[in-house]
């Protein structure tokens, strides 16, 4: 019997050296053997983790059992979605007798909220079903949006392709925004999920009276490494159901942008894209007349969060990328950015978020 416990790269806070040492026992006393049971971390199309980083995230048990990387280019053919999505996944999932997830409950862009089966459907999946959901068709439909699973063809899709698997537990953990477990719901994967949602809607969705002028953004470190992943919070805040924003308004994210643009394949061609970028609406226009591929899709939600706002990042390696072309404000300190507002802005209305993935706010 073999079994595949999946779980997400380590962008997300998963508190995997706590929560899988127990699971691991938990399955050894059920019977099954270490030599039987393969960690498998969803990557995607991002870089695999260094030997380092496994360790650092999954402490002593790299010594109990096998624990392996996505590959995005070793996938079998599982079919087609509903909505004739190609469904290409990790070929280790099709030997899989039982298969166990572990995911990160927050909000997501596309996917209304992340955890539950995500890291099957794309974290290990192939580039051709992560091209296709990463394509406008998915991302402009009016149900693909943050904090909603209802009508939302991108979740539907998540759902649909478990069903093909042999996926019998679920283990989803919410974090404050401080990134500390607060709860993890355990059990059957769909319900499970649901319960997960359900709470997290109640913590991370928050309603503000008025719009605003600025708002900065912290984020964790880890989502903070590079531009794609920093990139993100703008969307969290500019693209939201009814967003706080005014006219012109200044969107900050505090990063420390160390890998640049990123490393993996998406990372690159969203670099390549923002590099070409000559405005926001050049660029969405061309995507929606000829379509992109997976990792271009975050250069066409960076355009459209430009259509709404002013974007920055506040960083000790801003004078990387100062002056290269980029559609984005660079600030060496949060002083030299202070110093800025006071020139743009007269008496403006200020907020700070201490988590962007983890409050959404809507006006």
């Amino acid at each position: 019997m073999k079994t595949i416990i999946a779980v997400p790269d380590f962008t997300r806070e998963a508190h995997l050296k706590k929560i899988l040492p127990g699971l691991l026992t938990k399955l050894n006393k059920k019977g099954m053997a270490y030599k039987d049971i393969e960690i498998l971390i969803g990557t995607g199309l991002h870089r695999h983790p260094t030997k380092k980083e496994i360790k650092d995230n999954l402490g002593n048990i790299v010594k109990t059992v096998k624990i392996s990387s996505h590959d995005y280019k070793n996938v079998f053919y599982a079919g087609l979605s509903k909505r004739n999505v190609p469904i290409y996944l990790n070929k280790k999932l099709k030997n899989a007798d039982s298969i166990i997830t572990i995911g990160v409950v927050e909000p997501h862009l596309y996917a209304g909220y992340s955890g539950g089966v995500k890291v099957l459907s794309i974290g290990l999946a192939g580039e051709k079903t992560i091209n296709f959901t990463h394509h406008p068709r998915f991302l402009d439909h009016p149900g693909t949006r943050i904090c909603s699973i209802e009508n939302n063809p991108f979740h539907d899709f998540i759902q649909q392709t478990a069903h093909i698997l042999p996926v019998k537990y679920s283990i989803n953990i919410i974090n404050n925004e401080n990134g500390k477990i607060i709860k993890v719901f355990k059990g059957k994967p769909k319900p499970c999920f649901k319960k997960a949602v359900s709470y997290c809607r109640k913590i991370f969705e928050k309603k503000l009276n008025k719009c605003l002028d600025i708002i900065i953004c912290d984020i964790p470190r880890s989502k903070g490494v590079n531009i794609y992943q920093a990139s993100r919070p703008f969307n969290y805040v500019a693209n939201t159901r009814n967003p706080v924003i005014k006219n012109n308004s200044l969107i900050l994210v505090k990063a420390n942008l160390e890998e640049g643009f990123g490393k993996g394949l998406g990372e690159k061609r969203f670099m390549e894209k923002m590099l070409e970028m000559e405005n926001a609406d050049k660029l969405i226009n061309e995507i929606k007349k000829g379509g992109c591929l997976a990792g271009e899709h975050r250069a066409y939600m960076v355009a459209k969060a430009l259509k709404k706002a002013n974007l920055g990042f506040i960083s000790e390696n801003a004078c990387l990328y100062k002056n290269k072309g980029l559609p984005f404000l660079f600030f060496e300190s949060a002083k030299e950015a202070n110093e800025y507002i006071r020139k743009k802005f007269k008496k403006p209305n200020t907020y700070y978020l201490k988590n962007a993935f983890t409050t959404i706010l809507n006006y």
